[in-house]
């Protein structure tokens, strides 16, 4: 789409056509996702349009795209900058922490409840990477803990990494998980092996492994979009 008289920007509509007008008659869950994007812009230049917002989605690849990127790639699209880019990772930040603090007060028994702890988060990494779920006594929440950053298909994980942040914050089991990029959370024998290491670990320092969860996408072979190596019989 180029910069001519063809876009449309925010100052051209009237106020109840525009994403924030829509978005106060008709509730959030009637935008499109550009002017969901577009509401979270300030107004500003004639730039703070739909036309930036469609651009950033084009970008991206859609709106998951958009949420996973980077500020600072985010900033380079025109029209955007740091101001802009910087509201849009704070939302996406805080839909992360209020999806964590939900599921804080509840019993983190299963591997479905873990998938939704902190897949909407590890759905939209980038690489493979690692998170330890650190529980008390009850199975309640203490924190999640970043443990590896992977290349783009393997995340490296250590015994070490895995329960110095349980040994820390006196946590009375842990639950490892990690994603898989390619939406398949089908198991790589690294993943076996690792699993299997961790397992001995946590039995030496008393502190149990209760589950390994891999997140991926939904798909016939996983309606749910996870793989749980308890369920599988590993743990």
């Amino acid at each position: 789409m180029d910069d001519g008289a063809s876009e449309t920007t925010l100052h051209e509509m009237s106020p109840d056509q525009r994403p924030r007008g829509r978005l106060i008659g008709c509730g959030a869950a009637a935008l499109r996702d550009a002017e969901l994007i577009a509401c979270l812009m300030p107004n500003g230049t004639g730039q703070a349009s739909l036309h930036v917002a469609e651009s950033l989605l084009a970008r991206f690849g859609g709106l998951a795209g958009v949420a996973r990127a980077p500020l600072a790639e985010l900033a380079t699209v025109r029209g955007v900058g740091e101001a802009r880019a910087a509201g849009i990772r704070a939302a996406v930040e805080m839909g992360v922490r209020l999806n964590r603090r939900a599921a804080s007060a509840t019993k983190l028994d299963d591997a479905g409840r873990i998938a939704d702890l902190v897949g909407p988060e590890m759905r939209l990494l980038p690489t493979e990477s690692a998170r330890v779920v650190l529980l008390n006594a009850k199975l309640h929440l203490i924190a999640v803990e970043a443990v590896s950053e992977g290349l783009l298909d393997q995340a490296l994980v250590h015994a070490r990494e895995v329960f110095s942040p349980a040994v820390s914050r006196r946590a009375y089991a842990v639950i490892l998980t990690h994603n898989h990029p390619s939406g398949d959370p089908t198991p790589s024998e690294a993943d076996i092996r690792i699993t299997r290491a961790l397992r001995e670990s946590s039995k030496v320092l008393d502190i149990p492994l209760l589950d390994h969860v891999i997140v991926g996408n939904r798909s016939t072979a996983y309606p749910e979009g996870w793989f749980s190596f308890k369920a599988a019989g590993y743990l």
